[in-house]
Order: structure tokens, then sequence, then C-alpha cells
């Protein structure tokens, strides 16, 4: 029935004199044109919403940050733990001894690099005001702890089910926040104290053939992804507690105004999905991620979080031109950087190597 070129079909049902949902259509098109989120949220409050305006809400997120995809790891620890894993993945032996950092990062990159690398040294130069270490926000959840400059998690580590449950749940990307919504239930019959666990003690992905091969390229990625689908996962815990006062809420808001992290995005498209899902948290939603994009732009030092709450801001409900104008000096701000990063570099001074390869 579909071509597979998200555009092409969606113009092709809106020019459909016999589809039924041909206004959904027409605004998926839109959307895909102008990224105005509010054609996105027309297409979900289609007044006859089924089975095919789920199906067009999810061609208009098509490829798109967030709505199918979490935002690749940034960081430069990441691309160091990406470079040592696909080596090893590749069957070059690589025996790491430890490198170092300019600036701290967030702790599930660190996290996630020493789940690749092994237990290596990680030196960090400085903690940079505002520190990362420091939450936006007191509040009773949080999953990392530091003891000095090391990230460590606050809890203990998830059950051996809590784990299965999560690689078989979060093995593939969703087709839109609504059917990773759907499709996470399961993991809200977890204990909270699992779900906190597996966000901070990151477990290893599935062992298939997704995961073998971006072992190879980007084995940082599952770690990104797999957040996302917890905070998914926390959506539906104790889901019979009024929102406003709700475990859910309380958990996920503390998440995302706690230290700088990948959970602290992957906590507020949480939020925004339950925002898709029901209008009446669309204003305060919107709020929220409003407030954790302008702490990251009033930092004055790399937020490596920073783009990807960008890209969330414009596809949250309710955004405004503010909001939008905010999120897009932010995006050509990282894009202008990228491109500034691909210019030809000088000739490096040469350095003691941080890696040596094994016998």
């Amino acid at each position: 029935m579909f071509s597979g070129d998200a555009d092409a079909d969606l113009r092709q049902m809106a020019d459909d004199s016999t589809f039924p949902h041909r206004d959904a259509a027409r605004h998926a098109v839109r959307f895909r044109a102008s990224g105005d989120v509010a054609d996105l949220v027309a297409v979900h409050d289609d007044p006859h919403p089924c089975g095919m305006t789920d199906v067009v809400f999810a061609m208009a997120g098509s490829k798109r940050p967030w709505l199918n995809w979490v935002p690749m790891p940034s960081e430069a620890i990441s691309n160091v733990a990406n470079e040592i894993g696909g080596r090893r993945a590749r069957g070059e032996q690589l025996e790491v001894t430890g490198f170092g950092l300019s600036a701290a990062e967030p702790a599930s990159a660190m996290t996630a690099c020493r789940r690749i690398a092994g237990p290596v040294d990680i030196g960090i130069a400085e903690f940079p005001s505002p520190d990362i270490r420091t939450p936006v926000r007191p509040g009773r959840y949080a999953v990392w702890r530091y003891d000095g400059t090391e990230p460590l998690p606050a809890g203990p580590a998830p059950a051996a089910a809590a784990v299965g449950l999560l690689q078989e749940v979060a093995g593939e990307p969703w087709q839109s926040p609504l059917s990773g919504y759907v499709k996470a239930a399961p993991l809200g019959e977890v204990p909270l104290d699992d779900l906190l666990g597996l966000l901070a003690h990151l477990p290893g992905p599935p062992d298939t053939a997704r995961w073998q091969h971006l072992a190879k390229s980007t084995p940082t990625y599952w770690y990104r992804l797999m957040q996302a689908w917890v905070c998914l996962g926390i959506l539906h815990y104790a889901k019979d507690e009024p929102w406003s006062t709700s475990t859910r809420r309380e958990v996920l808001v503390d998440l995302a105004f706690g230290v700088e992290d990948w959970v602290s995005d992957a906590a507020l498209f949480a939020l925004v999905t339950a925002a898709y899902r029901e209008p009446d948290l669309r204003p305060e939603v919107r709020q929220l991620v409003r407030a954790r994009l302008d702490a990251a732009v009033a930092a004055n030092r790399l937020v490596t979080i920073e783009e990807s709450l960008a890209q969330l801001m414009i596809v949250t409900p309710g955004c405004r031109q503010d909001d939008r104008a905010m999120a897009t000096a932010v995006l050509a701000r990282a894009a202008q950087d990228d491109e500034e990063d691909e210019e030809p570099a000088p000739a490096p001074v040469a350095k003691r190597r941080w890696w040596q390869r094994g016998s």
C-alpha cells in the first residue's frame, strides 16, 4: 500500500478525494514541509481517530528526531567509545588504558563508554559552571550521584527480569511516540527501583542482528535509545494515580531537571508523548520543555544535550513562536559548529596515545 517514501505517500493520500482522513494527511504534508507542530497535533487530534490516523501521524514524523528516533550521542567521550567499540567489533585487538576530557560530560555518556571500552580511567580537567553534577532543580528522584568526579548509580542494579524485558521491548526504534508508548506498556509493571536502575546501570543491548551491526559503528546508541524506552515505561507506572499527584509525573519531572544527562531529555520526551495523548497536559509540558531548554542555553559552556532539547522543543504540542525561535537558533548554531568542525584542521602536535594494541 505504501511506497516507503513518506512524503510521496502523504501527498497521494492528501490528494485522494476518497481517503477518509484527507484533512489529517494534508496536515501531515504541511508539517513535513514547514515543521509547524500545530499541524502534527492536528493529525493526532483528528475528529475520527483510528488506526489509519496513527499511521498518518507516524508517517508525518518519519525520520525526524524524537518522533522516529532518539538523537545520536554527541559527546567527545561517546565518539571515543564508538571508535573503540567499533574497532573491537570489527576484530581488532585494542587495549585501552585511559584518556582525558577537557571538561565533564554527562554521567550516562561516561558510563556507556565504560560499558563498551571496559573499566578505563577517565581524567576530567574541570567542571565548569554550572556544575554538571548539580541538579537544575532539587527533586526526590534521581538516578545519578557523584563521588568526587566519578558518576555512580544512585540506586541498586535492576533485576535480571527487568533487563530481559527491556531488551525485548527496546530492541527496535519506535514508529512514532504513540506506538512507542503502547509497546512500552509492559515496563510499567516493573518495580520503580528497577526502572530507575535500568537508567543508570545501563544493561547491554539484545543479541540481535541490528545491535551486532551497530556495534561496529555506534555502540553507544543503544544506551541512548534504551533510556527513552524506560522513560516511556515510567509513563505506565501506577497509571491509576491522578496525573497531577502521580508518581510517574514526579519521577519524570525530577529526572528532567536533575543532573545534566541523557536521562534529562529522555524524561522530557516521555512527558511530550503524554502531552500528545492527553491534551490537558500540554500547557504544563510545554512549560517544562522550554524551562529545561532555557537552562541549557543559559549555561555559559557546552551543554551536549542542548541540541536534542531544541529538537524536542519544536515537536512539543503547544510550542509557541518564541519557543520555536529559541530552538531554531540553537539548531542553527549547532549546524554552524558542525560545519566549522568539518574544515581541515592543522596537523596535530604529537600526543601520548591513550590506547595500545594488545599483543
